[in-house]
């Protein structure tokens, strides 16, 4: 018999912001392939509404709240829950299982039907603050941002993380707590090899949401170094690009002739342009894991990150190359062995091995292995 778990999101796609917490959604897609889930998110909007899908095996439904200032906010907030709660037990009765992803706010509610209902949860982070590297780290947080942070992991059955580095950082950072690695999905329907067209230039690709921490500036610079060197590869950035960076890349001279910038594409349009590209960068300062380094490798291409976080942790000598944040000199230096010494890379292997981790087949298991055990260790009770 499948489980009917019920996922309580903090972060996910919605009106308002159509990419927040996606990574969220393809991970509930791949448990819907061997449980019933059903995902409930609350989110701050101009006017109140509601909107709700269904597809095989998984419903989504998303309440929208306006309010005038913090406080009501959170009332509203925990208003919205408690309606649900009660419709959500006449309809379905308890849930099996409760799978909060990201603590706050939705762990808050988990708390409450894990006290009220006896129903265990299982908490999933992705949120990558539980260090130095960024400055809204979770230190500088609101008491209360913290205190229910550390309240979510201390009483969640099971702990998950989408990289063993975010794992240790909380365990450092906020509690002591066992956890296990998931990690991020990849529709790999998408996301395949393919062949390399023959290009005149070898074509690097970085993509994000162009925030400080993704060192844009720093990839501009490690290209004007190199491009002085040779000049056989471009560097084209997708994402929300600003005037700044542009600038920037215009002042040097290397806008339109080494820089490119794509601006924001959809999820398969991004995947035909990691295809038509031969390398992906990612120089962040930071980063809880990277989906869009997990979309590269399955589509077996190779990837030059930075030595910080779960992203150093996708990269091996089969399949890229890591340098050490903010040296551009060592970025620099690594892009010019990748265009030297690409042939040695086997593309298709790196795919596949990449597939056989990152698919929705792949992750939706780890996740019902979970809730198995959880469901195991409740009814020995």
């Amino acid at each position: 018999m499948k489980q009917h778990v019920l996922w309580l999101c903090s972060w996910y796609p919605n009106d308002t912001d159509l990419f927040i917490g996606d990574f969220i959604q393809r991970q509930a897609q791949a448990v819907s392939l061997f449980s019933h889930v059903d995902v409930f998110s609350v989110v701050d909007a101009n006017t109140n509404y509601s909107t709700s899908k269904s597809f095989p095996q998984m419903t989504e439904q998303v309440m929208y709240i306006q309010a005038s200032n913090k406080f009501t906010k959170w009332l509203k907030y925990i208003k919205v829950h408690q309606t649900f709660i009660k419709q959500y037990i006449q309809q379905n009765g308890k849930p099996e299982i409760i799978h909060v992803q990201v603590p706050v706010k939705a762990g808050l509610i988990a708390l409450y039907w894990r006290w009220k209902y006896k129903i265990p949860f299982v908490v999933t982070e992705h949120y990558g603050i539980y260090n130095d590297s960024i400055e809204d780290n979770y230190r500088t947080q609101s008491f209360l941002f913290r205190y229910i942070t550390k309240l979510v992991f201390k009483y969640a059955s099971v702990l998950t993380t989408v990289s063993h580095s975010l794992g240790k950082e909380i365990n450092d950072w906020v509690i002591k707590k066992p956890f296990e690695v998931i990690p991020n999905v990849v529709d790999t329907s998408l996301f395949f090899f393919k062949p390399i067209l023959p290009e005149t230039k070898f074509q690097f690709l970085h993509i994000s949401n162009m925030m400080p921490l993704k060192n844009i500036q720093g990839i501009i610079e490690a290209s004007e170094m190199l491009y002085k060197q040779r000049q056989d590869f471009e560097v084209h950035f997708i994402g929300n690009s600003t005037n700044e960076y542009e600038n920037f890349a215009h002042q040097k001279g290397l806008l339109n002739t080494l820089i490119y910038f794509e601006g924001i594409l959809s999820y398969a349009k991004v995947a035909e342009r990691i295809k038509a590209n031969q390398c992906m960068i990612i120089f962040s300062d930071s980063e809880s894991q990277s989906c869009v380094v997990l979309e590269s490798l399955c589509c077996g291409r190779p990837a030059i990150v930075t030595q910080v976080g779960g992203v150093q942790e996708l990269i091996d000598q089969h399949n890229g190359y890591t340098v050490a944040p903010k040296d551009i000199i060592d970025l620099a230096n690594k892009m010019n062995e990748m265009i030297n010494n690409y042939n040695s890379f086997d593309l298709p292997k790196i795919a596949e091995d990449a597939k056989n981790n990152y698919a929705y087949d792949a992750v939706g298991k780890s996740f019902v292995q979970v809730y198995n055990s959880l469901s195991n260790h409740t009814s020995k009770k």
